[in-house]
């Protein structure tokens, strides 16, 4: 009797079960389904030869040559309106995945000043870290962050700093740092240039006691003896010309903000989509040439798929909102 009551019993569950299977199968397939069928394009917010253009080019260069994507993937530069006319472009295609784009933190800051909103787009993956360096003439009585801390804490405007770009992450993670150190961030002295490279030509010039930029573009000038970079806003201490450097967490400030490259596509992409495009860029970062372009340019890997890293941007709103709300840049 106990025999026919389990036979009965696996029959009537036997069909659940398939279905279920075959549910789950076509889930799946239908997962894996999405490539592209025409040219990809890869739009940068900015022009060409920065860091967004620079990524967008090794990643296009690395799928062609791997032939990661079976279409063409062109790199497409559009930029102005503070990095908000690429991104309008991308979305005037929503759920075509088909056009991506370059993000990076303007999202973040765009949308704190009520631009545009950093959730109207698909994150698709997180690319890479680029810290900022703080950096001031060799001869400068600056040793560390302490001691630029110290002189803030006396006369902040005593202290002339270039950044170039007001509420960029270079001037955020500045302000985060005399913030952590208790300095009135509103009273900073702040110079904004065109661009990092004209902040060094001052700072070396006389001009201003220090840059902060990215690690790249201080880097040349730290190793012919004309400037140091008295440290990082990395989280743990970088590699070969800056094993030496300690960061800002390493001093005493919990304090870690990066110039991050990403990929995003416009709203409205499919699971399918999302899924066709981190796979390609798993193999895109997992390449010797990706791995020695981040070591040429003092980049640091940082691959994240589409949910952490719209975890990742949410965080970062978080971080930096307060901030530029105290600086009188959000609304």
């Amino acid at each position: 009797m106990a025999l026919d009551r389990l036979k009965c019993l696996i029959l009537e569950i036997s069909p659940i079960v398939v279905g279920v299977f075959f549910a789950l199968t076509a889930q799946h397939s239908l997962a894996q389904a999405w490539k592209p069928e025409k040219a990809v394009e890869v739009v940068v917010s900015s022009a060409p030869g920065g860091s967004n253009d620079r990524v967008a080019r090794i990643i296009q260069k690395i799928v062609q040559d791997q032939k990661l994507v079976a279409t063409p993937v062109a790199v497409l530069n559009k930029p102005g309106g503070n990095q908000t006319i690429s991104r309008a472009y991308i979305n005037q295609n929503p759920g075509d995945a088909h056009y991506l784009e370059i993000g990076n933190p303007t999202l973040i800051a765009n949308q704190v000043v009520g631009r545009q909103l950093y959730t109207d787009f698909t994150p698709i993956a997180l690319m890479i870290n680029e810290f900022a360096a703080f950096t001031v003439r060799a001869d400068s009585p600056f040793r560390n962050a302490q001691d630029l801390i110290a002189q803030l804490r006396k006369d902040p405007g005593s202290v002339v700093i270039g950044v170039s770009n007001l509420g960029g992450t270079n001037h955020l993670t500045l302000s985060l740092l005399a913030k952590a150190g208790g300095v009135d961030i509103k009273r900073l002295r702040v110079v904004v240039f065109k661009t990092n490279a004209e902040g060094l030509t001052a700072l070396l010039g006389g001009h201003i006691h220090l840059v902060t930029s990215a690690v790249a573009t201080a880097i040349g000038q730290m190793r012919e003896g004309k400037a140091k970079i008295i440290s990082v806003s990395s989280p743990l201490r970088m590699a070969g010309d800056l094993a030496q450097v300690p960061t800002l967490r390493e001093q005493g400030y919990d304090v870690s903000l990066s110039n991050w490259r990403a990929i995003i596509g416009p709203k409205g992409l499919t699971a399918a989509q999302i899924g066709y495009w981190e796979a390609v860029l798993a193999k895109v970062v997992a390449t010797a040439e990706w791995k020695s372009t981040l070591e040429q340019q003092f980049w640091d890997g940082n691959f994240l798929r589409s949910n952490e890293f719209a975890k990742y941007m949410d965080n970062e709103y978080a971080q930096t909102k307060p901030v530029m709300l105290e600086l009188g840049l959000s609304r």
